[in-house]
């Protein structure tokens, strides 16, 4: 018997790899005890169908190819690691601080129940439906905000939730420069090249929930200006099934005249049957080039495979009604969670 066991010992050692390589997304192991390191990995893919008004062909492509590693160092040290191979290692992601393959990488500090400190490449706190995974999303696509949001990147952040009767919580993080082309990198040696971004929010009912956010992207090129964002967003579920989204963003962009002015957003659903819902959303962005304007009211229908857990594995359809000439479109697409 002890022979047989030590024969096992580089099995068990070769575990974690073999279930990289070979596993699916729902495997997670740890060794015995609370207190030590453990792993779960986990992943989607997003096949997509679109057929523009301008098209007579749908168009086959992918949004997302995600895996991801998840667990805890120790009691109380977290991290996270999301690729996304849908991005080769030469596409450099909208931060300009990595290749875009590395979505997130983050090492996380629990120092108590609610409060955490993170550090690593992760999303900026701007942005409510910038915030939702790609996986969670209500339609095909991110709406016209993605434009202005403050993108992924690299930096600290401190956090808190669920504090006091209100279920508080806020996000106050320091990151490099030139999320979302804000602005360049500088001389360091000046110590201002970095953007700063922070959010509080409030869910005092399991039906409602509330933030605001601000930003700045602080620059030191010269004939360059500093970027600030302002929001806020809100979630409310009336009923059992119905779910109503509003945003507003404003960024102050002088060096982008593209990402200079607001968007907003209204939007609703009802799951109707626990496979079926559909979806309406009516948004506008206007900025300082006239010619990016645009105002788009969506209908969609998302069809949840599996409705436990919902947004795992689904198909969603969407029809976009564009005021841009051409700018109608059919949006499929195919999401399954590995």
């Amino acid at each position: 018997m002890r022979n047989v066991i030590s024969s096992l010992r580089p099995l068990r050692a070769s575990l974690p790899v073999l279930t990289l390589l070979f596993g699916p997304a729902s495997v997670a192991f740890s060794a015995p005890g609370a207190e030590t390191p453990s792993i779960r990995i986990g992943g989607f893919a997003q096949i997509t169908a679109i057929k523009g008004e301008s098209s007579d062909a749908l168009v086959f492509g992918y949004d997302r190819v995600r895996l991801q590693a998840r667990g805890r160092i120790n009691a109380v040290t977290d991290y996270h690691l999301q690729l996304d191979f849908s991005r080769t290692s030469v596409d450099v992601d909208k931060d300009g601080d990595s290749d875009g393959i590395i979505k997130d990488v983050v090492i996380t500090y629990r120092p108590g129940a609610a409060l955490r400190a993170s550090v690593g490449k992760f999303k900026t706190p701007i942005g409510m439906e910038f915030n939702t995974a790609g996986k969670n999303l209500d339609f095909v696509k991110r709406g016209l905000g993605q434009a202005l949001v403050f993108e992924r990147n690299a930096g600290a952040m401190l956090s808190a939730k669920g504090l006091g009767a209100a279920k508080l919580g806020f996000a106050c993080g320091v990151f490099n420069a030139g999320p979302n082309k804000a602005n360049d990198v500088g001389d360091p040696t000046l110590g201002s090249d970095y953007t700063l971004a922070a959010r509080v929010d409030l869910r005092p009912d399991p039906r409602f929930y509330a933030q605001a956010y601000a930003g700045a992207a602080l620059t030191s090129v010269a004939g360059q200006g500093d970027v600030q964002i302002l929001g806020a967003a809100a979630r409310v579920k009336p009923v059992d099934g119905l779910a109503l989204k509003a945003e507003f963003m404003s960024r102050d962009d002088p060096n982008n005249d593209a990402a200079d002015g607001s968007d907003y957003y209204l939007q609703a659903g009802y799951l109707v049957h626990p496979h079926f819902e559909p979806v309406i959303k009516y948004e506008e962005l206007d900025v300082t080039d006239d010619s990016r304007d645009q105002a788009n009211t969506t209908l969609g229908l998302n069809c949840y495979l599996s409705p436990k857990p919902h947004r795992e594995s689904k198909i969603m359809l969407n029809y976009i009604f564009s005021d841009l000439d051409g700018g109608d479109a059919l949006q499929v697409l195919f999401q399954v969670a590995y």
